[in-house]
């Protein structure tokens, strides 16, 4: 059972991360479809139902995430935006977890607390935040960009940002939907600038603005469409708001992510010229500050910096990025790392 959850997971990501499709292969289905069997036979017998099994497989099918229609029958499938399996595995866990009495009785040295921590964090995270909100996701799916000259309230809007976002959100590349983003994650920032808050109370049922906020950006990464730039854009904002997540609530699940999202952006071609170095200065620096050495982010934002047609330092890599999102944690954390980075830079040009 658990065995079977895990090869499905494994290779659906692998699949992810070489193609970009959510389209489950053929094996993973066929590995998923075992996972459930034996997971319904497993729930039968009552001294088998609470058990670290159980949940590292429930966790596991939260991920699973088939499109494909030949998972229809299975009843217990999330298709690509449709999150009702997910709700149902993690409510499973949920129940799991009161029958060994709290996440402190699980087992594995506090790994099953951390996995079930993160999916009862991501269904709450999820259900805080409105998927029909019109101003994020259009009722068909479709985003819409704006066109010069540029509405008057739209200027209002696009004037509140950094100077950088600014300059990209007037160029005409980024929808409607993304501005509304942008100006979402502003507005917040500005809220926490203005209360002077700098913790986070860690509760389920009261999570984090930042949190939140992840969450809504991993929701515009899922949809088909966005521009390269949007995507970058996007997963520069959800390292933003990654990074300023002091309850790291949303590590887990976020990070797991992100390392199958970049290594699939990877190998595609990211046009980095004179006219949107700066931005593709601010996306890899913020991956680089965000993220560990080694990790797929971190490699994704090596590999934009390099392709630059100008070589700058860190200094004013980080100057250039205060004029989009970005803070003194941030800066502290790049330079935390600045051995690491000038040790690559070094192996980079050999």
């Amino acid at each position: 059972m658990t065995f079977s959850a895990l090869v499905a997971m494994s290779s659906f990501s692998a699949n992810i991360a070489a193609t970009g499709s959510r389209d489950a292969p053929s094996e993973s289905l066929r590995f998923y479809q075992s996972a459930v069997s034996l997971l319904r036979e497993r729930l039968t017998n009552e001294s088998q139902r609470s058990s670290d099994a159980i949940i590292v497989t429930l966790a596991n099918l939260c991920a699973f995430e088939p499109t494909d229609l030949r998972c229809l029958g299975l009843g217990l499938q999330a298709f690509s935006g449709n999150y009702d399996a997910v709700d149902m595995h993690t409510l499973g866990i949920k129940q799991v977890v009161a029958l060994r009495g709290g996440t402190s009785q699980l087992g594995f040295e506090g790994f099953l607390k951390t996995v079930a921590t993160a999916w009862q964090n991501f269904y709450a995270a999820r259900h805080s935040i409105s998927l029909t909100d019109q101003r994020f996701f259009p009722e068909d799916g479709k985003f819409t960009y704006p066109e010069h000259p540029f509405d008057p309230d739209l200027c209002d809007i696009i004037a509140r940002f950094r100077p950088g976002l600014t300059d990209i959100a007037l160029s005409g590349l980024l929808s409607h939907q993304i501005i509304n983003l942008i100006a979402h994650v502003n507005n917040w920032v500005q809220e926490v600038n203005a209360s002077l808050r700098e913790l986070d109370v860690y509760n389920l049922h009261d999570l984090s603005q930042s949190s939140r906020n992840v969450t809504l950006c991993g929701e515009f990464l899922h949809k088909p469409g966005l521009t390269m730039v949007e995507q970058l854009l996007v997963l520069a904002l959800t390292a933003f708001c990654y990074s300023t997540d002091t309850t790291r609530s949303m590590f887990y699940l976020t990070n797991a992510y992100l390392q199958i999202r970049c290594k699939h952006m990877r190998t595609l071609y990211i046009e980095v010229t004179g006219r949107n170095e700066a931005f593709m200065t601010w996306v890899a620096t913020m991956l680089l500050a965000t993220f560990e050495p080694a990790a797929q982010p971190w490699f994704l934002g090596l590999s934009i910096l390099r392709a630059r047609p100008t070589l700058r330092d860190w200094q004013a890599n980080v100057r250039i990025s205060e004029d989009y999102f970005w803070n003194d944690g941030l800066s502290l954390r790049l330079a935390s790392k600045l051995g690491y980075l000038r040790g690559t830079e070094r192996q980079g040009h050999r």
